[in-house]
């Protein structure tokens, strides 16, 4: 994908077009933002643009496409393959890691000059992946920086990263795909229906990479019939909350799917709940959100809310029983108000 074909991200766009065309970019690059936000492409959309020697209306602003750098760096970004542009090295995970052995075999390079290009480029994915020793070895060359590479870090988790590695690299930040311009994105260049791209492109939470994997996501292909059921049960209906994880346990699974529908749910009904005008996620069930929420204070909502929260931290961190889990948030959900009972998370000695 051409840098200037980037969609959500005019800001980045311009500033890395405008440091290109002064001849004032950085040596060094950190791409940070959410997971599938486009930093991949955005990393050899530059790349691309550095090195591109074909004709273009604004020169140094935008690359053409079709000249040589261009479509091997380009064929890079979209296939992950490693070897189509000699002067772009990508350093990937082997295994969980990316290893001291791949940083030593790129920094082996670096001091020689480009074979083809005007720039040689080094794009680690993830930065977070670097191992405690490979990061140190990254670093030696981050301080002295060869004149003709450059290096772009990517990383959803920039916390992870050492602190000395940060310092060396310019941050660019990527927000978030505004929720319009991510469905229009998936219709234009994934072939979507606008009907699938209007229905998804909320839960994508801004994310490219999330929206793809939402696709074939068992749960929101049964979106309609959870929620229904769900937003049927009464208040301490704990057959009708077992039964419901049951059929979801069956028809569904993905649990982390789950949870972000049903905390959108909440949220949804704490907003009719509060009188507050405003589009509800769920905007197509509106009448049955409304109906349930006032069966709930809005202190109860908050409650579920953080239920909710909470539960979502513990699957990350904890290998637990999927079913046992879920029906001890939907029998915590769907209780008295003030009857919640036990959260939802395993105790720890019942981890498997």
């Amino acid at each position: 994908m051409l840098l200037h074909e980037l969609v959500g991200h005019d800001r980045v766009v311009s500033a890395l077009a405008q440091a290109n065309a002064s001849g004032t970019a950085h040596h060094a690059y950190l791409f940070q933002g959410p997971m599938g936000v486009g930093k991949r492409q955005a990393a050899f959309g530059f790349a691309a643009l550095v090195n591109c020697v074909g004709e273009v209306s604004e020169p140094g602003r935008v690359a053409c496409g079709r000249c040589r750098h261009c479509r091997r760096i380009l064929a890079m970004g979209a296939t992950e393959a490693s070897t189509a542009h000699p002067d772009v090295l990508a350093l990937v995970p082997d295994g969980r890691q990316i290893k001291i052995a791949q940083v030593r075999d790129v920094l082996r390079m670096v001091p020689f000059p480009p074979i083809e290009a005007r720039f040689r480029f080094v794009i680690v994915d993830p930065a977070d992946g670097l191992g405690e020793e490979a990061a140190n070895a990254l670093l030696k060359t981050l301080e002295e920086p060869p004149s003709r590479t450059r290096f772009i870090l990517l990383s959803s988790r920039p916390a992870a990263l050492l602190t000395t590695i940060k310092s060396r690299c310019q941050r660019v930040v990527f927000g978030r795909i505004p929720e319009g311009e991510l469905a229009a994105l998936l219709v234009a260049r994934h072939g979507w229906s606008e009907e699938l791209a209007a229905r998804l492109a909320p839960v994508a939470d801004g994310s490219v990479g999330a929206a793809l994997a939402l696709e074939d996501d068992p749960v929101m292909a049964a979106r309609d019939e959870i929620m229904t059921r769900f937003l049927g049960i009464g208040p301490g209906d704990r057959l009708g909350a077992l039964a419901l994880a049951a059929w979801i346990s069956e028809h569904a699974g993905a649990r982390d799917t789950i949870v972000d529908l049903l905390e959108r749910l909440l949220r949804d009904a704490l907003l009719v709940r509060l009188g507050v005008s405003q589009r509800l996620f769920h905007e197509d069930l509106r009448p049955a959100i409304t109906a349930w929420a006032t069966r709930y204070g809005s202190a109860a909502l908050l409650a579920r809310l953080d239920l909710l929260s909470e539960t979502r931290r513990g699957l990350a961190v904890f290998n637990t029983n999927p079913r046992l889990t879920l029906e001890r948030l939907l029998l915590a959900l769907l209780a008295f108000p003030g009857a919640e009972g036990e959260r939802a998370m395993i105790p720890h000695n019942e981890v498997l």
